[in-house]
């Protein structure tokens, strides 16, 4: 299944947001993913800004992009993109994002599970950072970031 099929299968408003390459992202973030071979970003959706205006999900903490990559070996898979300040203080807010992402995609979008699932675990969940980082390694935070799918925050995304 395709990236742009499964956003497709997905509730409204989430089913009319794909957009081709990385068109979705705001124009201040599309720098801060690449990919060695463009044609491989196949698509795109600004989960956030669609499900802002829903009263189901407009107060919850909702994680920003979705993207369909398409590695050199393997199925199409989906990638999970939060650009957000990286600092201690803010490590819990975009966790509790992280979660409402999974319960999402766990009670809403099944395609989209299974693309992110079967996807290269380096990429599921990226929190790319909207400043300077600032997580000491030592800090709680950056303990319960090393535990979640998330990792280490990055400065961008670069795709293989």
């Amino acid at each position: 299944m395709s990236f742009q099929t499964a956003v497709e299968d997905a509730p409204a408003p989430v089913n009319g947001a794909y957009r081709s390459g990385l068109q979705a992202l705001e124009g201040r973030h599309r720098s801060l993913v690449t990919c060695e071979a463009t044609r491989r970003l196949t698509g795109s959706i600004f989960l956030d800004s669609v499900l802002a205006q829903d009263p189901n999900h407009a107060n919850q903490p909702r994680w920003d992009y979705g993207l369909g990559y398409m590695p050199e070996n393997g199925a199409e898979q989906a990638v999970w993109v939060e650009v957000h300040t990286a600092t201690t203080r803010e490590a819990t807010p975009v966790l509790d994002k992280l979660q409402w992402l999974k319960n999402w995609l766990n009670s809403n979008a099944d395609q989209l599970l299974r693309m992110t699932n079967e996807g290269d675990k380096k990429f599921r969940f990226v929190w790319i950072a909207s400043g300077r980082v600032n997580i000491p390694p030592h800090t709680p935070q950056a303990k319960k970031l090393a535990m979640s799918k998330i990792g280490k925050v990055r400065r961008k995304l670069s795709l293989p």
